[in-house]
């Protein structure tokens, strides 16, 4: 069984599979708009080489829902709420699910649309930023994922089409930008909490020796 900090870890890999996935698959479909058209596409029945998106896609899925539960874990031990890590596992895990039904449901198909499960990262620093509120040592990280989601509710909602920012020949570009802030936010997200996890041993390492110096007397128990 794969450890936290193993778990974290793919969690920064993800986001590298994915970007990699795009690119290659793009470049590998000539004449493809990456303006005018969804990444989707990469993996129809239009794309010469649709393969190469949807293999990646399965990948990073199965690596994005095995980030989830390293979220989970790592969160709950930092913040110590169980619950709100729960749930922000859960969203980082749904992203993975997304991205696995991507590559396994090959777009038009009308079961590619389960990949919108996948906007779930939107809830991922919210709830990340709740599970360490209140925590000196993870200020910068929960005021960072607060401040992100925010940012990312905003292009969710030019995305969608508020107030017709977003056109036909650019909707591409904005799913690509809320896709890359969603990944980039959780390899930020993975990286500071393995840090932590990792620094997490030796901490209690040293609590346990202080326990132990305390507990021992500061006198020579006296002779028999």
């Amino acid at each position: 069984m794969l450890s936290v900090g193993s778990l974290l870890r793919i969690g920064l890999v993800v986001p590298a599979i994915m970007v990699a996935d795009v690119l290659v698959a793009q470049h590998m479909f000539p004449g493809f708009r990456p303006g005018a058209q969804f990444i989707s596409e990469l993996g129809g029945p239009a794309a010469p080489n649709p393969a190469i998106f949807n293999v990646g896609m399965i990948l990073a899925g199965l690596a994005g829902i095995a980030a989830g539960a390293g979220f989970t874990q790592a969160l709950e031990h930092a913040g110590g709420r169980r619950r709100v890590s729960a749930f922000a596992g859960l969203w980082v895990a749904m992203t993975g699910l997304g991205a696995l039904f991507a590559g396994l449901f090959h777009w038009p198909d009308p079961m590619h649309r389960a990949c919108g499960v996948g906007l779930a990262i939107q809830f991922a620093p919210l709830f990340t930023a709740w599970a360490l509120w209140g925590r000196p040592e993870h200020r910068r990280l929960a005021r960072f994922s607060l401040g992100w989601f925010f940012f990312l509710l905003l292009v969710l909602a030019l995305l969608t089409g508020v107030w017709n920012v977003r056109t036909g020949n650019d909707v591409g570009f904005w799913q690509r930008g809320h896709a890359a802030l969603g990944l980039l936010w959780l390899a930020i997200a993975a990286f500071c909490l393995d840090r932590h996890w990792r620094s997490r041993p030796a901490t209690l390492e040293t609590e346990a020796e202080a326990e132990a110096a305390q507990a021992q007397p500061d006198y020579a128990p006296a002779a028999s």
